[in-house]
């Protein structure tokens, strides 16, 4: 028996399975997605599963770890962020059949801190539904993105003691180019990339410059592009500032950056510089223009309604 056939048949014994007592329409359904799938020869998941893509979400969450943190109400501010997203993850949840779970959401840092205590949090917040999963789960997910977040922020600065250079960081641009496939994306949900931070973006150990391309921008660095007038965008073109892509062919891929904050005081167009150098980035990486969006740093009820208007659109 080759290897699509045993998909095949553990399909059929799955099915049949699940299919005790339900509603025999819905029985029917299921029978004709195996049929359906043993004559795609589907390996990735079941055809029935890979019919509702669209409806099963694979949220990843990536935290900018960075000193970034230290900044008034950060923390408070990406808690209740948290909380939201965990809100819309499981009110998605709540609309759908028992029988089509298939969502999931997690957390991820680039680089992984050295710290046990975050990456055991982590773990913790690391949540998939299946068919299988007790219904218990869904208020826990929440509980558990209210109470959670707050001890690992704890932890992040208690590591650091004030230290800059002690923070783990936030390696954003190599995420992108190592991980991004691997943590992020697969053929059988909707992908989406949730990232936390202020829209800087710096590690010492992936610092490149390519002409007007960078793999970072710090506010050190903004103040000196000269982009200070109305002008800033046509200046932008002329010089080529950007992001340096670090990935392409990210078509399934939707992302929402949340918390963009200006650290450049004296230079009024700040935030829509970031914002374009992030949305340029994305498009060069082949994300839809559609499929993302960048938005600032606002109070969480008001940032409540954009995630869950992106989650559940």
């Amino acid at each position: 028996m080759n290897f699509k056939s045993s998909i095949y048949y553990v399909a059929i014994f799955s099915f049949a399975f699940i299919s005790c007592g339900q509603d025999p329409k819905e029985e029917k359904n299921l029978v004709e997605s195996t049929a359906i799938l043993q004559a795609e020869g589907s390996i990735d998941c079941p055809a029935y599963i890979n019919k509702n893509k669209p409806n099963n979400l694979n949220i990843s969450i990536l935290l900018d770890l960075s000193d970034r943190i230290e900044q008034p109400k950060s923390i408070e501010k990406d808690v209740a962020y948290l909380g939201s997203l965990s809100k819309a993850f499981t009110n998605h949840i709540k609309t759908k059949k028992l029988v089509l779970l298939e969502d999931r959401i997690q957390l991820f840092f680039n680089p992984e801190p050295s710290s046990s205590k975050i990456n055991e949090i982590a773990e913790k917040l690391k949540i998939s539904f299946t068919k299988n999963t007790p219904k218990e789960l869904i208020e826990q997910t929440q509980k558990l993105y209210k109470t959670e977040p707050i001890k690992l922020y704890e932890f992040a600065k208690n590591d650091a003691k004030g230290i800059k250079e002690n923070y783990p960081g936030s390696d954003i641009w190599r995420f992108f180019k190592d991980n991004v496939r691997d943590y992020s994306m697969d053929n059988c949900h909707r992908n989406i990339l949730v990232i936390l931070t202020d829209g800087y973006m710096y590690f010492d150990k992936t610092e490149m410059k390519e002409g007007g391309r960078t793999s970072y921008l710090t506010p050190k660095y903004l103040s000196k592009l000269n982009l200070k007038k109305s002008n800033w965008r046509e200046e932008m073109q002329k010089q080529d500032l950007g992001f340096i892509p670090a990935a392409k062919d990210l078509e399934d891929l939707e992302v929402l950056v949340i918390g963009i904050n200006s650290l450049n005081d004296d230079n009024p167009y700040t935030l829509d510089i970031i914002q374009e150098y992030w949305s340029q980035w994305f498009r060069e990486m082949g994300i839809p223009e559609g499929n993302y969006k960048i938005k600032n740093a606002v109070i969480p009820s008001n940032m409540e309604g954009v995630i869950l208007d992106f989650i559940n659109k």
